[in-house]
């Protein structure tokens, strides 16, 4: 047998979890983390890029053709390799598919005091003609680029003020796309205020998803998110979520973590859970938040979720943290300017939806000739800007990947010193629910 000197990566994260057992994952390598056994564990421990596996196999009293064997699985994942080539997440080379932000109305409903929609009820809702010339441009770009699928989000204003319009619309957009070979993804970002029988039974039919803005359980919810006559909509929000998951529709929860709603994290943590609903938090950004509350009740949180995992939820599937992609992995924060992109109710097409209704930022538009979809989000790239120095080199960069540009500050995210507690955390409670996992499959042998 050949020997070969095993490189531990230099993203990797070995740590332990309990019961005698401990983990690793690379950091920069796609679905990598692994269980490891005490002996496991000591052995990958053990490579310190220059011994070789045979000396190795012979100074931990272990057969050569095993260890070697265990090396070569781990190396599929890149946790360890027998050169120094790792790799990392890179821009593809083509588009395959396209996610796009739909701002579908101007007008909502409610009157949050934290709305960054500047254009917000100066205008309605999209016209016939702005989506028949999306449709237009969308066939147009799927046969050009041979993209697999289409997502819309549709956002707004609050789109399901203008559902009427769109339930004409979407069967005509899947069946339009179904001819030439693409599929549709479409989901509401709703604040689920709204919410009928017509409404249940077009999400069913059409296999529409559903993402709700909650800014906490009951009064948390009801500061920020009132009807214009100042009533809560907590209990409104919580009835149709309870009714959406009986018609088997699926839902998740966004919420936007300030001073403001921070102190209710622990008790939003519970109630999303016994949901059993995907949520995701984040941290908001341009604006100043107390960093002591807020790793306080953030690390309440993850312990309730540490709980919840004993009893059999799945973490893995139901919980994200900011704009973090710890199993994904990324090369840029999301896909704004390459395969991603925002169009405004006229037809304007921006790289991110941040500046939809922003006359100052260079756009195209739908019903511009000679460009298609892509070369719209494209032509105006996305914004990356420098990254700090200490990005460069930090075992986490492709988890974070420095957090949306527009936001940095010296060249990476606000909340970094934040990350560096949270993504081991996060990777933790995977390891435990896999830890879970493997226990109850051992109990039905």
């Amino acid at each position: 047998m050949m020997t070969a000197t095993p490189i531990q990566s230099p993203h990797l994260l070995l740590r332990p979890v309990e019961d005698g057992y401990f983990y690793a994952v690379n950091c920069a390598h796609p679905h990598s983390l692994r269980l490891l056994n005490q002996a496991q564990y000591g052995l990958l421990n053990a490579v310190d890029s220059q011994t070789d596996t045979a000396v190795l196999a012979e100074g931990l009293g272990l057969a050569p053709d095993m260890v070697d064997g265990f090396f070569r699985l781990l190396a599929q994942t890149e946790l360890i390799r027998f050169d120094d080539q790792f790799s990392q997440p890179t821009k593809p080379d083509r588009v395959s598919s396209l996610n796009f932000w739909i701002h579908t109305t101007n007008r909502c409903n409610l009157s949050c005091g934290y709305c960054y929609i500047g254009t917000l009820n100066t205008s309605g809702g999209m016209s016939a003609a702005v989506q028949q010339q999306l449709l237009h441009k969308l066939v147009e770009t799927v046969q050009r680029r041979g993209l697999a699928s289409v997502k819309f989000r549709l956002a707004g204003g609050e789109p399901l003020t203008q559902f009427k319009a769109w339930q004409a619309f979407i069967p005509q957009v899947r069946e339009r796309l179904a001819e030439v070979g693409c599929g549709l993804d479409v989901s509401f970002l709703t604040n689920l205020t709204i919410l009928n029988d017509d409404i249940i039974g077009f999400a069913k039919a059409q296999h529409i998803s559903f993402g709700v803005s909650l800014d906490g359980e009951g009064a948390y919810h009801d500061a920020t998110r009132s009807l214009r006559p100042g009533i809560g909509t907590f209990d409104r929000v919580d009835a149709n979520l309870r009714t959406l998951l009986a018609n088997n529709i699926p839902v998740s929860t966004s919420t936007v973590i300030n001073n403001a709603n921070l102190a209710g994290l622990p008790d939003l943590t519970r109630y999303l859970i016994n949901l059993d609903i995907p949520f995701r938090y984040s941290i908001v950004k341009g604006e100043a938040i107390d960093a002591g509350l807020l790793d306080h009740y953030l690390t309440e949180a993850y312990a309730i979720m540490f709980e919840a995992i004993e009893e059999g939820w799945r973490f893995s599937q139901r919980h994200q943290f900011c704009d973090l992609k710890p199993n994904e992995l990324g090369f840029q924060t999301c896909a704004s300017g390459f395969s991603g992109g925002a169009v405004y109710v006229d037809g304007t097409v921006n790289y991110c939806h941040t500046h939809v209704g922003d006359t100052a930022k260079q756009a195209h538009s739908i019903f511009d000739e000679g460009l298609d979809l892509v070369d719209m989000i494209q032509a105006v790239s996305h914004y990356e800007g420098p990254r700090s120095t200490d990005c460069q080199t930090c075992r986490y960069k492709s988890v974070c990947t420095s957090g949306c540009p527009v936001y940095r500050v010296d060249g990476k995210d606000p909340q970094c010193s934040l990350y560096h507690q949270f993504i081991p955390l996060i990777y933790d409670l995977q390891a435990k629910e896999r830890l879970q996992l493997l226990h109850e499959y051992q109990m039905m042998q």
